[in-house]
Order: C-alpha cells, then structure tokens, then sequence
C-alpha cells in the first residue's frame, strides 16, 4: 500500500513538473522586442520533424538535425510563429538555410553573430552557429531590430566552431547571388544538380567525405542560367578517382549528350572538381572553369623570428672585442690570485702557501750537501 502511494506520488509530481522541465529545455526565448509567447513551445525529436518541415524533413536529417522546436508569438493583433532547427553544427545549418531558404530574398539587417540571412515582408530565415531559425508572419514579420535580440539570445549556447569555405572558390562573375545551395548527402545533390540525376546514387562522393555548393550564373553568351558545381575532396587522390567515374553519369566535356547523360563540362584542380551544366558553349563553359583554382592557406601562429647574416665588419669588430674581453678576463684572474697569494704569504709567512713540511724533495745524492726544501726561501 506504501509503495503504491508512493508511486503515485511521483506521477502526480512528474506530470506537474513536465511542462516547467520543457520551459527550462527551451532554446526560444518567451520574449523579443514587443513580442511575447502566446503559448508554449512545441518540441520535436529528428524523427518527427516531418510536421515542421514537411517534405524538406529528409534532406534535413542528412544534413544533421538534432531536434527542432516552434513557439508562436504575439504584438498585439499581429502573430509570428518561429521555428528553430538545431543542426549538428555550422556547416548543416549553414547547408540547411541554403536548400530552404525562399527565392528572391533580401539580406538581414543582424548582427554578425549571424551570417548568414533572407528575409521577405512575411518571411525572415537566418542561422546563428548550429541553430537555424525560421520565422514566418501571416502579416508583416517582426522588424529586423526585434529579430537581433532572438540572436543575442541565441548567440551564447550556439556551436561558434567555424562556417564552411567552399563558397570562396565560387567565381563572383556572373553568379546570381542567392542561389548557392551547399549540399552535404546525394538526397540534397540530387535536388540541384543537375535535373537529370535525381534518385541517382552518391555519384560525387558524399562517403569519402565530399562536400559540394552548388550555384547560379549568367553566361554573357546564352539567356539561360547554367549551374555550376564545386566539390572539394580530402585528398587530390580521391578527387582523381571521383573525376575518373563521372562519365558513366554524364557526357563529361563532350560536343554533345549522349544516351540520355546530361551534358556536363568540367575540370580539376588538385582536390577540387568544378562541373557546369546548362550551356551547349564549350567557349562560355571554360572561361568560367578558368576562374576556378585551389588553393591552401597556411596559417602558422606560433611565435616567430626574424633571422639575418651579420655584415663582415660587425664580425671582425665583434671577434676584437670578444678577444680583448677574455684577454682582460685573463690578465684580471691572474692579478688576483697573484695578489692574494702574496697577501696570505705576508701575513703568514709559511702558515698556508710553501710550507717547508709538506714539500718532498727526490734528490739522486750527487752533492756533497743534502737539499732542504728550507733552503728555497732562505
């Protein structure tokens, strides 16, 4: 009977405290701005994330979600729903905000702890370290300045580790800003790159550790976009094994497609492979390729030092001056044990140096006159 009051108890307790023990599991603030929470926050494990992405919810788990959650707000009549995806690190995130964020979107006004940003009248998307956050209005969207301070929040418990680069190798000519779409798994790839290959397999190499961005250009030849593709392998090796395998899935740098494979134009450069596809101009194809090279930055922040030769007059001046030291060091030593010696010996005259009893003379007997040794200091 104890026992089952007891449990009991502890229900009737864990229920009560179920709620407050989510609040404290929260990431989204009550508040911002002149916005306040109109409820409590929904949170989903990364098996559910179907009901806040809803078809997008595959190529998050590829990414790397962890969970997600979604709070809804208000200022006055108005209503806000913001949703946070917490990814497995910047890079996911970072991933994640390309495939889904809007078209024809505008940059943020945030501060810099998030980089990355697009916003509509009713839409604002942005992602601060691992967190991805969606916020979505059925009237106008909260101001910029009411969004920082959801950053500021935010700001101290995201991932700081860093961004992925791959989109410096992009050429900034041409390129339609927005369209970058960086891709971590063939389900994303298959999306963007290109149309032919979708439901195909890891073709670019998603399991030797790959990573892929792939963008928009204008080419000054032709009215439509062409798509162009950067890969960045560990090694150059796996990159010449990845490049080596593409034509059985294109007609890698033919005059034309063949046998239904999508006409692709591409180069490689050490452990990068660049790809477009979209142009029937080999001419337009490698002037863009062109733009397009690897390199490493080495970064070396251990102290350093800055050596140079001496000049020869610095080294004769130097070997004068060094000698007469050891010279004057030499000529000073032997005064003063010199003169100390002669000290002790004026004082005490036979006492500590040349005392005639501890001096041992070996002598043949040739004289007639045996040697003292008190005979040297008489």
């Amino acid at each position: 009977m104890k026992i089952a009051t007891i449990l009991a108890v502890c229900l009737f307790v864990g229920v009560l405290a179920g709620p407050a023990w989510a609040q404290d599991q929260s990431l989204l603030p009550s508040s911002f701005g002149n916005w306040a929470a109109a409820g409590s926050p929904t949170q989903l494990p990364a098996d559910q994330i179907e009901q806040f992405a809803g078809e997008q919810a595959g190529v998050l788990r590829e990414y790397g979600i962890g969970s997600a959650e979604r709070r809804d707000f208000a200022e006055g009549p108005k209503t806000a729903t913001v949703t946070l995806y917490k990814m497995v690190d910047p890079s996911a995130a970072f991933g994640a905000f390309t495939f889904i964020r809007p078209p024809r979107t505008a940059s943020l006004d945030l501060t810099g702890s998030a980089p990355y940003t697009a916003g509509t009248r009713d839409r604002a998307l942005f992602v601060v370290g691992n967190f991805l956050l969606d916020v979505s209005s059925p009237q106008a969207r909260p101001t910029d300045a009411d969004l920082k301070e959801i950053v500021s929040a935010l700001a101290p418990r995201a991932d700081s580790r860093p961004f992925p680069r791959i989109g410096e190798f992009l050429p900034p000519q041409g390129l339609v800003p927005g369209s970058e779409q960086y891709a971590l798994g063939p389900k994303a790839m298959a999306q963007v790159f290109p149309k032919g290959t979708t439901g195909q397999a890891d073709w670019i190499g998603f399991g030797k550790s790959a990573e892929a961005i792939v963008a928009r250009y204008r080419l000054k030849d032709q009215g439509p976009e062409a798509l162009l593709l950067i890969a960045t392998y560990p090694t150059q090796q796996i990159a010449a094994e990845q490049f080596a395998a593409l034509p059985q899935w294109f007609a890698l740098n033919a005059e034309s497609g063949s046998d239904g494979r999508p006409l692709v134009f591409g180069t490689r450069s050490s452990a990068l492979v660049a790809l477009l596809t979209g142009t029937e101009s080999r001419a337009a194809a490698e002037i863009l390729l062109k733009q397009i090279h690897y390199g490493t930055d080495v970064t070396w922040n251990e102290p350093t030092h800055t050596i140079t030769d001496p000049s020869i007059s610095q080294i004769v001046v130097g070997a004068i001056l060094d000698t007469g030291s050891i010279m004057m060091l030499a000529v000073a030593a032997g005064l003063g044990f010199g003169g100390f010696r002669l000290f002790i010996k004026y004082l005490l005259p036979g006492k500590v140096f040349d005392r005639s009893d501890d001096i041992e003379i070996l002598q043949l007997g040739l004289a007639s006159k045996p040697i003292q040794a008190k005979d040297f200091y008489d």
